[in-house]
This record gives C-alpha cells, sequence and structure tokens, in this order.
C-alpha cells in the first residue's frame, strides 16, 4: 500500500490506476488556457459517471450524472438534448476554456467526510490553482466546496471567485428530473450567467 497523492489515503494498485484514468479523460479536455475553472468536491465513485468519461450511450450513465453533465455544458451555451454527442460536447466545453477539476482527486466513500476532507485538501487545492492551473476565474460546485471560499479568497482570488449569492452553485435534486423542474433549481443557467457577468 502506498499513499494515493489525489486523496491522500492508503491506497492499492486499483486505487493508484483508477485515479490515473480519471487524470488521463481529464487531460485530453483541458483547455491550454484556462478561463474558468469549476471546482467540485470529489469525482463520482462509478467510473461511467466521471464528468470527462465520455459515453456513446447516455444510459450507462446515473441520471444525476446525466444531469450533471447537462447542467455544466450550459456553461458552453450547449443546449442539452436527448441527442447531445457527449466527445463534441466536451470539445466545445474546452474551447471555452471551461475545466472541472476536483478538490480531492478520487471519489469519497462517506458523505459525511466530505466537509472534512475539503478542509484539509484546501492548501493542496489553492497550491495547485495557483502553480497547475491558473484560471481567469474560479466557480466552485456542491455544498461542501463551500471550504474552499476562504482559503481562496486569503490566497488573493477572492474578487475572481463565481459564487451563486456568496454559496457555492448547488441543485439538491440532481437525481430527480421532474423535482428539478419543479423546483427549478438546475444550476447550470445561474452559473452560464454569472460567468456571462464575470466577462
Amino acid at each position: 500500500m502506498i499513499v494515493c497523492d489525489g486523496c491522500g489515503t492508503q491506497a492499492d494498485d486499483a486505487h493508484i490506476r483508477a485515479r490515473i484514468g480519471r487524470l488521463e479523460l481529464a487531460t485530453r479536455f483541458r483547455p491550454i488556457h484556462i478561463h474558468t475553472l469549476l471546482i467540485d468536491v470529489a469525482p463520482p465513485s462509478r467510473p461511467e459517471d466521471y464528468f470527462y468519461a465520455v459515453a456513446v450511450d447516455r444510459s450507462v450513465r446515473s441520471v444525476s450524472s446525466r444531469m450533471y453533465f447537462d447542467e455544466l455544458m450550459k456553461c458552453a451555451e450547449i443546449v442539452p438534448d436527448a441527442a447531445i454527442q457527449e466527445e463534441i460536447a466536451l470539445a466545445e466545453f474546452q474551447r471555452k476554456g471551461l475545466y472541472l477539476a476536483s478538490a480531492i482527486e478520487c471519489p469519497i466513500r462517506e458523505a459525511t467526510e466530505l466537509e472534512a476532507a475539503v478542509r484539509k485538501a484546501a492548501p493542496t487545492v489553492v497550491q495547485r490553482v495557483k502553480a497547475s492551473y491558473k484560471p481567469k476565474y474560479i466557480a466552485l460546485l456542491s455544498e461542501a466546496a463551500r471550504e474552499l471560499i476562504a482559503p481562496l479568497s486569503d490566497a488573493g482570488w477572492k474578487d475572481r471567485l463565481i459564487l451563486d449569492s456568496d454559496s457555492p452553485f448547488v441543485d439538491p435534486f440532481l437525481a430527480d428530473p421532474s423535482a428539478q423542474a419543479e423546483f427549478a433549481t438546475g444550476f447550470g443557467s445561474r452559473l452560464a450567467k454569472a460567468l456571462s457577468l464575470a466577462n
């Protein structure tokens, strides 16, 4: 067992291979110059649900994964529909200078551990933002990403943080399309509007 650089836990070979696989998928669609870095907490546990895992048949993704993908595509002015081709959509997402990263680069099994894990990872996230990503703007996704607001602000990113009324962009109904439609919780349009105002 070795310590994983992505999550700081003791990890076996399969864990390390899975992390490297996710990094390879994401790197394929990483813009040369990142305009807006979107930071979520952690990748999903199912490999098929990973944002950068191109699904030719979208039914392999969970409902929440498809909805998440579609919400983020709205940032690239892509109107998602049943016929969306993910590889083309991701290429356009890249062309617009958008990139999705995770504060913790490996799935977190216990939801109760998310905030503590993000808090612990915050110095590493700030370092990656400054040394590697170098975006013009940063937008935070999911409630636990709130733990990154103060560290990023203290590191000089306060004026370039894109938030939803001082909070990360969140949709509590990502696994429930009818509830999302009923309560208008989709964050993609709100995030797209915030990005347009920031430019």
